[in-house]
């Protein structure tokens, strides 16, 4: 069985391989693109004036690279290692880790409103950096500055919309709708929008529908989409590997009723 990943082979190798181990054929097609920030200046500008925060969120895995990689660019990143690192969801701590950094216990529901919550609990004096995507939610930072939080946030990355292809793309839309294509997944909500946006009037032909994040399914529910695997109903903190095994059990359950 094919599935469809809207993500770049780089960003879902690991997520690839748990697919193949399970017999799937994994049919890559990014409808989101993640590149470098227009100009580096604001970041570099952060980045000499490290000395003055105490703290630093990543409430994603690409920032945490992009972010990490830039600073390398001036310092050792032993200079970071009297910083206190909090993230959002596990793949985003992890990504911390292999840095050689300790992550911030997570809330138990990994999401920027618990973290902030938790932050706000703890009650300490803190100065925080915020790397963050350029598509990151402006309000909500407003929101817990006006309350208190003491936080610069700075885009280190960008998420656009790759060039399409046309060929490759008009072999996909065929794939879908001839019901080649068994499964597809999405992990952000901006590859959803992206993804209607590429295909517009696409007609799916009973493919199942996975997710990663509360905010990717709610976008999928914006555009009629019905999610059918949705690894947020067991834990709040799902990886790659738990998407893999749930849409294998779906395989499982498909093969049964034919």
């Amino acid at each position: 069985m094919k599935v469809l990943i809207t993500r770049a082979k780089p960003q879902a190798t690991e997520f690839a391989q748990y697919l193949e181990s399970y017999g799937f054929t994994c049919v890559f097609f990014p409808t989101i693109e993640i590149v470098e920030p227009d100009s580096w200046e604001e970041v570099d500008e952060k980045i000499k004036q490290i000395d003055k925060y105490t703290d630093i969120i990543f409430t994603s895995a690409n920032a945490v690279k992009f972010f990490f990689n830039r600073f390398a660019k001036f310092y050792a990143l032993i200079k970071l290692m009297d910083k206190n690192f909090h993230a959002v969801g596990t793949k985003t701590k992890d990504e911390v880790e292999k840095y050689g950094f300790k992550v911030e216990m997570l809330p138990e529901k990994s999401d920027k409103d618990s973290l902030f919550l938790k932050i706000f609990s703890e009650r300490k004096q803190a100065k925080f950096l915020l790397p963050r995507g350029n598509l990151a939610d402006e309000n909500f930072i407003k929101i817990f500055k006006e309350k208190g939080l003491d936080i610069d946030d700075v885009v280190v990355y960008k998420t656009i919309k790759p060039e399409i292809n046309e060929r490759e793309k008009e072999n996909i839309k065929e794939m879908i709708e001839r019901g080649e294509i068994k499964f597809v997944t999405f992990f952000s909500p901006s590859s959803v929008r992206n993804f209607f946006e590429i295909f517009n009037k696409i007609k799916f032909n009973g493919q199942k529908i996975a997710v990663i994040g509360e905010t990717t399914l709610k976008e999928c529910e914006k555009f009629g989409l019905n999610v059918d695997i949705n690894p947020m109903k067991f834990t709040p903190k799902p990886n790659a590997k738990l998407l893999a095994e749930l849409i294998n059990e779906e395989k499982t359950k498909l093969l049964t009723q034919n």
